[in-house]
């Protein structure tokens, strides 16, 4: 009989890694509220000048810190085409970064029917006045405090 040769394996021992779970990710989230109430009212009325600047109608501020945790205002103000409404919304976007205040998230760019930008404490709503009169969020928002911002050009004449 011949002899086979049989290989052993040594195996050596590794200390055993702990296995973490992924962690997740910071990206998509809600940032923190870190601005004085003041402050955010301060935002909203820069906010809807700016809408104003560029020719935007039926401009209001919605107060809704009592009615929900999502945000303190939303500025809504109507464009009368979908130029105007891109208009509207790209100068409230850029004269709030000039100030240092940048937004966390902006849509409905594609469409111009109805642009958001969200500053956190503070979300503009860019509608056209079709897209306005079909979402009507003044009703949805009803218990909220409404103050209407007017062109302060048009109040002189």
């Amino acid at each position: 009989m011949g002899k086979t040769a049989t290989a052993q394996k040594t195996i050596t021992k590794r200390p055993i890694k702990k296995l973490s779970l992924p962690r997740k990710t910071q990206r998509g989230k809600r940032p923190q509220r870190r601005v004085k109430e003041e402050t955010n009212q301060l935002i909203a009325l820069a906010a809807a000048e700016f809408a104003i600047e560029k020719k935007a109608t039926d401009v209001k501020i919605l107060d809704v810190r009592d009615i929900t945790s999502l945000t303190d205002y939303f500025v809504l103000c109507s464009g009368s085409s979908a130029l105007q409404v891109k208009a509207i919304a790209e100068n409230v976007l850029t004269k709030m970064r000039e100030r240092g205040i940048k937004p966390w998230k902006s849509e409905g760019w594609g469409a111009n029917e109805w642009i958001i930008v969200d500053f956190v404490d503070v979300v503009v709503h860019v509608f056209s006045e079709t897209a306005r009169s079909f979402y009507h969020l003044e009703r949805l928002w009803s218990d909220a405090p409404q103050q209407s911002v007017l062109d302060k050009a048009a109040k002189k004449k």
